[in-house]
């Protein structure tokens, strides 16, 4: 009688001696998958340093009144940078070409107020002729990088920090709160939501520091196609999941459609075909009648969200000082608060990414914690996109990084005294 452990090992046995026979054919489709990897990402290393970047430092006029809207204008202008650098596959495998990414940044040091945006060289004068587009009388300044002035040794005996990458606590469909949220109906009355950062970074002490990063890279609209599938989802139609599928699946599908059509399609009507073609939107229509309220936001809310273009982002901050006045508890307040304002609790929310937060617990506590804390430095001052970002369309960039309207009085925000002229004549605008 041939036990189960007999018949394992003889198969285990027939498996080698086959791939003995055949290694010379299955060896390079195992470690094919492995090369593309190492080399993929050695090509595009490679081809991330030899990027030139550029700070720019930004002003506005105190007596400026534009809102979020601008900046959500600003974002639509620079979403032109989508699929742009890639034309063949010759561009990823062989040049290491990556699409372009840029970093929007609030910094305070001590109190002073800042506000960057880093860009590559390609596209400085694409972004300075659209900040005067919308901005007329900013004030643009290439400045060094303040990343420069700290070591990178931290934590060491003179300095501290403590920092993260945000992330979603739901899935990229589900917005934030956006600036229309913000501003009262029948009043008009905005509150500009940057204030809450400007007032809480101003009371920064001799030796703190707090930076804010969003870095964004313009992506296509699979996004959105994953946004109308949730909303299908939340009204009860669960039809559109036999759809998903392969190459064959689809190429059935289509088939059966063109099928259906020769075949009833010479026996009906045009205004029968016309109902048929309608049918789906009725349908969609009579399942929102059902929802409750909450519900019929929610899914409102996620289609106004995937009227816009979307960018790949990550927020990335951190506060460090030095460590006779560091307080991670004063540190994180700031942050937070400033980041807390935009979630909701029927939609999203941000909230840390517990992969890169500089907290360790259980065992070698301090050790791990200086990894972390030294590889979230390290990460922010490289501005690294190492990872797929979630998704921001340009009402949320808008509303989480804009310019202080006239109403944020807080005294160390970014200004300058008086209008300023027009922008550079032979600037491309």
């Amino acid at each position: 009688m041939l036990t189960p452990s007999f018949v394992l090992i003889e198969s285990l046995r027939e498996a080698v001696g086959f791939y003995y026979q055949w290694w010379w054919f299955f060896t390079p489709l195992v470690l094919w998958p492995i090369f593309k990897l190492a080399w993929v990402n050695y090509i595009q290393e490679k081809y991330i340093r030899n990027i030139e970047w550029k700070l720019l430092e930004i002003k506005i006029s105190k007596e400026s009144e534009k809102r979020p809207k601008t900046m959500d204008e600003f974002f639509a202008a620079i979403y032109s940078t989508n699929d742009t650098a890639i034309d063949t596959l010759f561009d990823i495998f062989l040049d290491g070409i990556l699409d372009g990414w840029f970093s929007f940044e609030i910094v305070s040091i001590e109190g002073d107020i800042h506000f960057y945006v880093r860009t590559p060289v390609i596209n400085l004068e694409m972004i300075e002729a659209q900040i005067y587009a919308q901005y007329p009388e900013a004030e643009i300044k290439e400045v060094e990088d303040y990343v420069t002035d700290i070591p990178d040794d931290i934590p060491s005996k003179d300095y501290d920090l403590w920092g993260t990458d945000m992330t979603l606590g739901m899935e990229d469909a589900y917005p934030l709160r956006t600036y229309k949220e913000y501003e009262d109906a029948a009043s008009g009355e905005f509150v500009d939501p940057i204030s809450n950062i400007v007032e809480g970074v101003s009371k920064l002490e001799k030796g703190e520091q707090i930076w804010m990063q969003i870095l964004i890279r313009a992506t296509d609209d699979s996004w959105k196609k994953e946004a109308e599938d949730l909303v299908l989802d939340l009204i009860g139609r669960s039809d559109h999941k036999k759809k998903k599928g392969g190459v064959f699946s689809f190429i059935i599908s289509e088939i059966a459609d063109i099928g259906r059509y020769v075949l009833f399609g010479a026996f009906s009507t045009q205004e029968a075909l016309e109902k048929g073609e309608g049918k789906e939107d009725k349908e969609h229509l009579s399942m929102m009648l059902h929802l409750s309220p909450g519900e019929k936001e929610i899914v409102e809310a996620i289609e106004e969200s995937t009227k816009r273009p979307g960018f790949e982002s990550n927020i990335r901050w951190i506060y460090l000082a030095k460590r006779d006045v560091f307080s991670k508890a004063k540190g994180n307040a700031i942050a937070f608060s400033y980041l807390s304002q935009f979630g909701s609790q029927d939609l999203n929310y941000l909230i840390p990414d517990n992969k890169t937060k500089t907290s360790a617990y259980y065992f070698l506590t301090d050790y791990r914690k200086a990894l972390r804390k030294r590889a979230i430095l390290r990460k922010y001052k490289r501005r690294e996109f190492d990872k797929k970002g979630y998704v921001f369309n340009t009402q949320e960039l808008a509303t989480m990084y804009h310019f202080p309207t006239f109403e944020v009085v807080a005294p160390m925000a970014p200004r300058i005294d008086a209008k300023r002229g027009k922008p550079p004549a032979g600037l491309p605008v």
